[in-house]
């Protein structure tokens, strides 16, 4: 019985999980098997759905009153949306049916109900060795000459993200190594984004696990700074132009790609509806299917300037203390998913249908949730062995 519960766990991780895995298979299909980009978003919904489609049964099955209650919030706010902001309805209507109420809602729920994060950090590690194999392909096809790139891919970069993450966790000298070069086919192929990220994550865990490297650490970015012409001139020979090193050789690092024209124009719409914003999916309306491309100004459109303060202030207050009452390792990995999960969406994608924001959530909640775990069963300990001294006292 208890094993059968694990092999589910275990499968719900895997379910959830294994977008990263489809995003750099639905490149391959592309670029090295010259599939159609319609036929292997097809797949690509196939092998989401079926998998995520038993998790969520297995998770209802175990926890059918939170389900119902959060899709009945979820509903009723879509609907009070429909009739507040009916300008939206087309938008809302789409992207909910097929992003938020099938994918990021129940990526959240299922993952805050595993049994225990071990459990996902253990299916993650081994999704990320698949994708590695399979990026790896990837590239070889590249190299003998498969297919051309003819330009730098941002779904492919964030696709190799939380794996290139995982496999440094892990620590051991292939897993480094393996993450290492993931590094450099994002530098070389992806964008920017995903190569800072994982920047970011090695630095803070240097700085917070081990300060001996420090020293080492810093001399290590300057011979990587030192090089950037190098590599970038590398990547020319076998016919890559690496625009995340030309941008760091020419100082542009900062370079919006217009988003900047974007955000000028959605805040100006926010001042014009401070109080209760434009709506979910608002800004599609105003940018024509597009979206905002920042999580902070999406959710002060969504809700409004009380409603986004607050839900942002609950989650920082949440990351916050989950973050100081649990171990070094969880906080780890709780800065892991927080980066490759939250990050990418002040420059890129929306958190209504970002399947990484619910796995995020996921996380939070379920180490949230072992934290309450361990601190009764270390106070029913106290008691315990309190009760035990008087008795012998006694």
């Amino acid at each position: 019985m208890i094993q059968n519960y694990q092999k589910s766990n275990k499968f719900i991780a895997f379910a959830v999980l294994l977008q990263s895995f489809l995003v750099i298979l639905q490149h391959t299909l592309i670029s090295v098997f010259y599939l159609q980009a319609e036929a292997t978003t097809v797949y690509r919904v196939i092998l989401t759905a079926i998998p995520l489609s038993i998790a969520i049964i297995i998770t209802l099955y175990r926890k059918w009153q939170t389900f119902l209650l959060v899709y009945v919030i979820t509903i009723l706010i879509l609907l009070f949306n429909i009739i507040i902001f009916p300008q939206n309805e087309v938008f809302l209507k789409l992207n909910s049916l097929r992003f938020l109420l099938p994918v990021v809602i129940p990526s959240a729920l299922c993952l805050m109900y595993i049994s225990s994060i071990d459990v996902i950090e253990s299916v993650l590690y081994k999704i990320s060795w698949f994708t590695f194999f399979l990026a790896l392909f990837y590239v070889i096809s590249y190299l003998r000459g498969g297919f051309l790139i003819t330009g730098y891919s941002m779904s492919f970069s964030y696709g190799l993200l939380l794996p290139m993450l995982s496999l440094y966790s892990k620590k051991n000298l292939y897993s480094v190594i393996a993450s290492i070069l993931l590094f450099l086919i994002v530098l070389g192929i992806g964008s920017r984004g995903a190569a800072i990220v994982f920047m970011m994550f090695v630095a803070y865990d240097i700085f917070q696990s081990n300060k001996k490297l420090i020293i080492p650490a810093f001399i290590l970015i300057g011979i990587f700074i030192l090089s950037l012409t190098t590599l970038a001139n590398w990547f020319e020979s076998i016919g890559i132009s690496s625009r995340t090193l030309n941008l760091l050789i020419s100082d542009n690092l900062g370079h919006t790609s217009g988003r900047e024209l974007i955000y000028d124009k959605m805040i100006d719409v926010f001042w014009d509806n401070p109080i209760k914003g434009i709506g979910l999916f608002g800004d599609r309306y105003y940018l024509d299917g597009a979206y905002t491309h920042n999580l902070f100004l999406e959710l002060y459109l969504n809700w409004g300037i009380i409603g986004a303060t607050l839900i942002i202030f609950f989650f920082v207050w949440k990351f916050i203390l989950t973050y100081r009452r649990t171990d070094k390792k969880n906080r780890n990995i709780l800065v892991k998913y927080l980066l490759a999960s939250v990050a990418p969406l002040m420059v890129s994608g929306s958190y209504l249908v970002d399947y990484d924001l619910g796995i995020f959530i996921g996380i939070l909640f379920l180490v949230s949730r072992e934290n309450k775990k361990n601190r009764v069963f270390y106070e029913k300990k106290i008691t315990t062995n309190n009760t035990n001294h008087i008795k012998i006292i006694s």
